[in-house]
């Protein structure tokens, strides 16, 4: 594979290829890492053959899905690419998939679909955006009865913004560290078996 340049072209290709605005101030480091996790998760999800997937046995990649019925979770981020990377990995779960890059988008989605789970971004592209719509998220499910469960992802290491998720109805809140997207996958397969285990208990 042919080395790149990180420099400001590269940039804004890469936020034009992913359909996103290039925030200000983007740091290099910081894509290269976005670019290497994608790689990462790929491969993982590549290399994992041991769960029977719908779309597996179809030989149709998770992407390629476009089921409107079932099941269904919600991803939120202004991100192309991380909505991209999200679909990819929650795909792993037998789930419908809808993506939105920004908040009055994601909340006529809500409006019209029942989602089991969302998993949004806080800084959407600020935090302020990102406590709007969990709390709007939050009223919708109380109004309709739907038992939603919602997490809130963010690169902010502030713990006040974690108090202030979870005082807002996150279910849960999970920094992207290092290796988020593993411990996003383990969170969701714990709600996933939790809610199986209760369907089987009727």
């Amino acid at each position: 594979m042919p080395s790149i340049d990180l420099d400001n072209e590269f940039i804004e290709l890469f936020y034009n290829i992913t359909n996103s605005k290039p925030p200000q101030n983007v740091e290099l480091i910081d894509l290269k890492k976005q670019l290497i996790n994608i790689v990462d998760t790929l491969k993982d999800l590549n290399n994992n053959a041991k769960k029977p997937i719908a779309s597996r046995a179809l030989g149709v990649s998770p992407i390629e899905e476009d089921e409107t019925k079932g099941p269904a979770i919600l991803i939120v981020d202004d991100l192309g690419v991380i909505t991209y990377q999200l679909k990819v990995l929650l795909s792993q779960f037998e789930y419908d998939i809808d993506c939105s890059q920004e908040i009055y988008d994601a909340v006529n989605k809500f409006k019209v679909r029942k989602y089991e789970y969302v998993v949004m971004d806080l800084f959407i592209p600020t935090e302020r955006e990102g406590f709007i719509l969990l709390t709007e998220l939050k009223k919708l499910a109380a109004a309709s009865g739907t038992k939603t469960v919602i997490g809130v992802i963010t690169a902010s290491p502030r713990r006040e913004i974690e108090q202030q998720c979870k005082a807002r109805g996150a279910d849960f809140f999970l920094e992207k560290n290092s290796d988020w997207q593993s411990s996003l996958y383990s969170i969701m397969e714990g709600y996933i078996n939790a809610g199986k285990d209760d369907e089987d208990d009727y």
